[in-house]
């Protein structure tokens, strides 16, 4: 993370090991108010909203590359001025862990519903080529097996329900060619299509 002050200009850089990435779901376009009452577009929106309901992996990293800004009450804590000033912040991925553990936030609030929870699908694939999301040849991991960055999917925990306070987490996980389910003490096999 970088963080830079905008009174004094100072850079405060901080490393820290990746140990797995929490991602954003990108804003839910298919609850925005049309713009037009244009009824050709009602139509197109209304064939187009179960396309919608899912998420490429890719646009939830895309989040990583985001920069923000700390105002108000969450200024941030410039060393060099000694005080809270308002300040720019961005985050870069440099090294690339030898296991990739992705998560999503998928607990929102809003007036209208309070906290909930935001259960489009994310698409995923079986591999995933992470060269765009890191910096590759700012700084090549240590490991000198790991000359790509390339991931394979190996497991996924889901959770079912409606709410982020109730309902029931599962696992598939591969063993080979096969994919499995681990529901409680029940362990089965599963199509590669059902863990997509």
């Amino acid at each position: 993370q970088q963080v830079q002050c905008d009174e004094c200009k100072t850079v405060t850089k901080r490393t820290e090991p990746l140990l797995g990435l929490v991602l954003s779901l990108p804003d839910d376009q298919s609850n925005k108010d049309a713009s037009d009452d244009d009824d050709d577009a009602a139509e197109a929106e209304k064939e187009t909203k179960s396309e919608s309901d899912s998420i490429d992996l890719i646009d939830c990293v895309k989040s990583l590359r985001n920069t923000g800004r700390f105002t108000g009450d969450d200024k941030f804590d410039c060393e060099t001025c000694k005080e809270k000033k308002e300040a720019s912040w961005n985050v870069t991925l440099q090294k690339r862990p030898q296991s990739l553990l992705i998560s999503f936030r998928r607990t929102l609030w809003s007036i209208e519903k309070g906290v909930h929870k935001d259960s489009r699908q994310v698409n995923f694939p079986l591999e995933l080529d992470a060269s765009e999301i890191l910096d590759v040849g700012n700084e090549k991991s240590p490991d000198d097996d790991f000359e790509s960055c390339h991931y394979n999917l190996t497991s996924v925990v889901s959770h079912s329900g409606s709410t982020p306070f109730v309902g029931h987490y599962i696992a598939y996980a591969r063993n080979g060619d096969g994919w499995f389910l681990f529901n409680d003490s029940s362990v089965t096999s599963v199509k590669e299509a059902e863990v997509l």
